[in-house]
């Protein structure tokens, strides 16, 4: 078995992570449960989902073994079948290679690739033990946004990908200006509602479904901004920014001023692996603290 950092990354394409967002109801899922991100539920939608490396897939895996496109996952009348697509290296159902249509039952494993996926179908219960379980493993519990192992992991993956790949990635850094002072000043429960609020705000009206956001430390914030180039990337800070800034923070009767200093960096082929990208932000971040606060920095 690979190690951690080295198993194959499964990512949702945007037209999938649309149709999710629309989606309604109970559905059938396959759960990761050899690659990253491990233990994520990945939600069957009809009429089908495409896996393959190519970029046409609705989840590309991110493995030589597999092709272009690999195989569908078809959803009819409530009842899931995959078919191969002629792969070159097959699809594998219990271990065994199918070679023509298959109907998937409760617990089977699906293998493409070196990926492992189990299948449940729709209200099964072991969807909310999975669900619960990947919430543990991978949520902040006060923001309910990711948590620094996985936003982290995350972005070491996706800068190889991108890197492979000559694709836009760029890392925004932020933290909240005068923390410390808001807690000495109004409690340390209205600093935690500062910090919830102010991730559920950007989720809701800034971020965009692909991106991933995850509590770094303390106050300070990263978000991995993936098919994003410098400018989009800009863009969505300066959103940030003066969505908090203009929003009316009110915690017990009483109202703050909360604002954000944020640094953002896009890769280049100068660095070497995610850590460079990471050091680079820290420092843009750090030249917005230094110049004022409340501010956008770019380096």
């Amino acid at each position: 078995m690979k190690d951690e950092k080295t198993k194959t990354h499964v990512i949702e394409s945007a037209v999938f992570i649309e149709k999710l967002r629309q989606a309604t109801g109970g559905v059938p899922y396959l759960v990761l449960i050899e690659g990253v991100p491990l233990g994520k539920k990945f939600p069957l939608m009809p009429p089908r989902v495409r896996f393959g490396r190519g970029a046409h897939a609705d989840l590309t895996i991110e493995d030589k073994s597999v092709s272009q496109q690999h195989a569908d996952v078809l959803i009819e009348n409530q009842e899931v079948y995959i078919e191969d697509l002629k792969s070159t290296n097959g699809t594998f159902v219990n271990d065994q290679r199918i070679e023509v249509r298959t109907k998937l039952q409760e617990g089977d494993y699906v293998r493409i690739g070196t990926t492992i996926f189990k299948f449940l179908p729709a209200g099964n219960v072991e969807n909310i033990y999975h669900e619960r379980m990947r919430d543990l493993a991978t949520l902040d519990p006060l923001t309910q946004i990711f948590n620094k192992k996985y936003v982290t992991e995350f972005l070491i993956s996706e800068f190889e990908r991108c890197a492979k790949r000559n694709i836009p990635l760029c890392l925004i850094l932020f933290d909240i200006d005068y923390f410390k002072k808001l807690n000495d000043t109004y409690g340390h429960l209205a600093g935690d509602y500062v910090l919830k609020k102010s991730c559920a705000l950007l989720k809701d009206k800034v971020l965009r479904a692909k991106d991933v956001f995850g509590r770094y430390g303390g106050e300070e914030f990263m978000l991995v901004l993936p098919q994003a180039p410098l400018q989009r990337a800009c863009e969505i800070a300066e959103r940030m920014r003066t969505t908090l800034a203009d929003f009316p923070f009110v915690y017990d009767g009483k109202k703050m001023k909360v604002t954000i200093s944020i640094g953002v960096v896009e890769r280049s082929t100068q660095m070497e692996d995610a850590t460079a990208l990471i050091s680079d932000t820290d420092r843009a971040l750090y030249k917005a603290k230094n110049s004022g606060r409340n501010q956008v920095c770019v380096i």
